[in-house]
């Protein structure tokens, strides 16, 4: 069935989606250079985490029994699986919205801890979790309507599910501990007499394995409330 008949009047203009095709796209490349020009591996595997679990494994989530969301068919593809297709804008916006913060304020952390305290660090990227997955998603799904989430309407939070703000939180405050992890490990890098093409790679792998990891134990604790909360979805064009 075609999802354009469950978008009905929320579908958005083809240049409203060439328009946000052209920003995904923007923004995924000026993150790379940013994380390029960085020098620091640590960002590499962060930023390549980002785009696997936040840009490809997010799809894997909009699935039926999960978010249920549908994109446009008019978005330029990505990848068809089983009649399934991953918007490419889709993908790479979540590359950059799950990598790029997350990269900056690991960047500057230095400057938050002497600011805010370690502990205060961490309440205002709970917060900016919290605010930000709504301002980015309800800004999507209710204005414009470049996606729609197939849940009942006492679920939702201006076309967002309002399990996502507590996943929002997760998914900033998970990944920073666990790169703040990371960053304590890749002191005994430094110890362990590898060379530095070895000690590039590790770290290159310590940022890719503790994001994704991270990731995944927040989809996972969200994916506990999804089974715990029952039916909550409503008719869907999706395959699977």
């Amino acid at each position: 069935m075609d999802s354009q008949q469950y978008l009905a009047e929320d579908t958005a203009s083809l240049q409203t989606i060439r328009l946000y095709e052209t920003i995904s796209l923007t923004l995924f490349a000026g993150g790379l250079i940013y994380v390029y020009r960085s020098r620091n591996p640590l960002f590499y595997g962060a930023y390549l985490a980002s785009s696997v679990g936040g840009g490809v494994m997010e799809w894997v989530f909009d699935s039926k029994y999960y978010f249920r969301l549908t994109t446009d068919d008019r978005f330029y593809t990505a990848w068809t699986m089983a009649g399934e297709k991953a918007a490419l804008a889709m993908v790479l916006f979540y590359a950059f919205f799950f990598g790029i913060p997350l990269v900056l304020l690991h960047d500057y952390r230095s400057s938050l801890y002497a600011t805010l305290g370690r502990s205060g660090t961490y309440v205002a990227v709970a917060v900016l979790g919290f605010v930000g997955t709504p301002m980015f998603e309800c800004t999507n799904t209710s204005v414009a309507h470049i996606y729609k989430y197939h849940q009942k309407e006492e679920y939702l939070f201006y076309g967002m599910p309002y399990s996502n703000l507590w996943f929002g939180v997760m998914m900033m405050m998970f990944p920073f501990w666990a790169l703040d992890q990371a960053n304590v490990l890749l002191k005994f890098v430094s110890r362990a007499g590898l060379s530095v093409w070895e000690q590039r790679m590790l770290a290159c792998e310590l940022g890719f394995a503790s994001v994704i990891s991270a990731f995944f134990v927040a989809a996972t604790v969200n994916g506990v409330w999804y089974c715990m909360a029952g039916d909550v979805w409503t008719t869907s064009p999706r395959l699977f």
